[in-house]
C-alpha cells in the first residue's frame, strides 16, 4: 500500500465543494470539480497499481482480480446504498417511472442512457453519470498497467492523451450529423466515457512520473505555467469568437468555461485546458507545495477521505431540503443560495462522514485484506505473511 497524502485529500474535498456550490447556482465552473476528481482517480488508481506490480511477481489475472476487488468494495457499497435511499423517496414523491433507470445504475451505464434519451432524470440520479464513466475506464485501464511495461504503458497513455480530443470532434461530428441539437451534442460530448479518458490518462501519468516530481519539484512550477497560459490563450480565443459572433458586454465572457460547452470545438479544447489545470494542480501537490500547508488541516483531509459520499449524496440533500424549504431556493438573493449552500454542504459531510466511519472504512479495509490474500496466494506466500 502506498502512503496516502493529505493535500490529494484536500483536494478531493475542494472538488466535491465546488460541484455542491453549482448545483446551488454559485459557482458556474464547479462542474470542474469532476474533472479533477477525474485526474486525481487516474493517479490514485494508478499509483496502487504500479505499487503493487512492483511488490509481486508478474501475474496480471491476479493483479486485475485483486484491483478489482478493491474498486467493489470501494465503490459498490455506498453506491448501492444511495440507490436505496433515491427509490425510498421516488415512492414518497409519486416517480415509480424512474424504476426504469435502475438497468443503468447497476450496470454503470447511466452515462450512456442519459446522453441517449431525451425523458427528464429524476433530479437525484443525475450526477451518477460520472460514476458510470469511472467504472468503465477502471475496465480496461488496469489492463495497460498490468500487461505492458514502464515504457509502453507510458505511451500508451500519451497516446490516449493526444487521440481522445479528436474522438471528442468525432463524436460531435457524428451527432451534428444526425440531427442532434447544440445542447443534446454538448451533454453528448461531455457526459462520454471514451471522450474524457484522457483526464485518467494524465492523472495515470503523473503516478509514474511521481518520484521525479518529487526529486524535480520545478516540474511541477513549469507544468502549472504551462496550465495558465493554457487557460488564458483559451479564455481570450473564445471571448474573441463570442464577439465575433456579436456578444457585447458581459456576453462575450460566456460560454467559455461554464456550463455544458459546444461551438467553434469548445467541446473538444475546453477539456483539454481542465485537464491540464488539475493535473498541474496535483503535481504541485505531489511536489509539496507550500500552498498546500494551507489546506492540509485535518478536518479538511477527513472531509475529503468521506468525499465520495459527499458527492453521492449531495443531489438527495438538495432535493430533500428544495421540497421542505423550496422557497429559499427560489430567491434571486445570492445571500439566501449562500445559506442553502452551506447548510447543504454542512448536512452532506455530516452524512457522509458517519458512513464512511460506521461502515465504508471497514469495508474498504477488508476489500484491501481480501486483495492482498489473493496476491499472496498468487505468489506462493502464506496467507499471514505481511509485504
Amino acid at each position: 500500500m502506498t502512503q496516502r497524502i493529505d493535500s490529494i485529500d484536500s483536494l478531493r474535498a475542494l472538488a466535491m465543494t465546488m460541484v455542491i456550490a453549482q448545483h446551488c447556482e454559485l459557482l458556474p465552473f464547479g462542474w470542474t470539480g469532476v474533472w479533477l476528481f477525474y485526474v486525481i482517480s487516474g493517479f490514485v488508481i494508478s499509483r496502487n497499481l504500479i505499487a503493487e506490480k512492483a511488490t509481486f511477481k508478474p501475474a496480471s489475472l491476479f493483479h486485475y482480480l485483486s484491483f478489482v476487488i478493491r474498486r467493489i468494495f470501494r465503490i459498490v457499497p455506498p453506491y448501492a446504498a444511495y440507490i436505496i435511499i433515491c427509490l425510498l423517496v421516488i415512492r414518497l414523491l409519486g416517480y415509480s417511472e424512474q424504476y426504469r433507470e435502475l438497468p443503468y445504475l447497476a450496470t454503470f451505464t447511466y452515462n450512456w442512457r442519459m446522453i441517449f434519451s431525451v425523458e427528464p432524470q429524476f433530479s437525484a440520479f443525475g450526477h451518477l453519470w460520472t460514476i458510470s464513466v469511472e467504472q468503465q475506464f477502471y475496465v480496461l485501464f488496469p489492463i495497460l498497467i498490468l500487461l505492458v511495461n514502464r515504457d509502453r504503458a507510458i505511451f500508451g497513455l500519451i497516446a490516449i492523451c493526444l487521440l481522445v480530443p479528436f474522438l471528442r470532434n468525432v463524436m460531435a461530428w457524428q451527432m451534428a450529423a444526425h440531427g442532434w441539437d447544440a445542447a443534446r451534442i454538448a451533454f453528448g460530448v461531455y457526459a462520454s466515457s471514451f471522450g474524457q479518458f484522457d483526464a485518467f490518462a494524465l492523472g495515470a501519468l503523473l503516478a509514474y512520473f511521481e518520484p521525479a516530481i518529487r526529486c524535480h519539484p520545478q516540474f511541477a512550477t513549469k507544468s502549472a505555467w504551462l496550465a495558465l497560459v493554457m487557460a488564458t490563450v483559451y479564455v481570450a480565443t473564445y471571448i474573441g469568437v463570442n464577439i465575433r459572433f456579436g456578444a457585447h458586454g458581459i456576453d462575450a465572457i460566456r460560454n467559455i468555461a461554464s456550463g455544458v460547452l459546444y461551438g467553434q470545438k469548445r467541446e473538444v479544447f475546453v477539456y483539454i485546458v481542465m485537464n491540464f489545470c488539475a493535473a498541474a494542480t496535483l503535481a504541485g501537490a505531489i511536489a509539496g507545495w507550500r500552498v498546500f500547508n494551507l489546506i492540509e488541516h485535518p478536518l479538511l483531509v477527513a472531509v475529503g477521505q468521506a468525499s465520495y459520499g459527499g458527492y453521492l449524496l449531495h443531489a438527495i440533500v438538495l432535493l430533500v431540503m428544495g421540497e421542505a424549504i423550496g422557497s429559499l431556493f427560489e430567491f434571486q438573493a445570492v445571500q439566501s443560495r449562500i445559506v442553502f449552500f452551506l447548510v447543504a454542504w454542512c448536512c452532506t459531510v455530516a452524512i457522509a462522514w458517519l458512513s464512511y466511519i460506521t461502515w465504508e472504512r471497514k469495508l474498504i479495509r477488508y476489500g484491501h485484506k481480501v486483495s492482498q490474500r489473493i496476491m499472496l496466494r498468487a505468489n506462493g506466500r502464506p496467507v499471514g505473511v505481511s509485504v
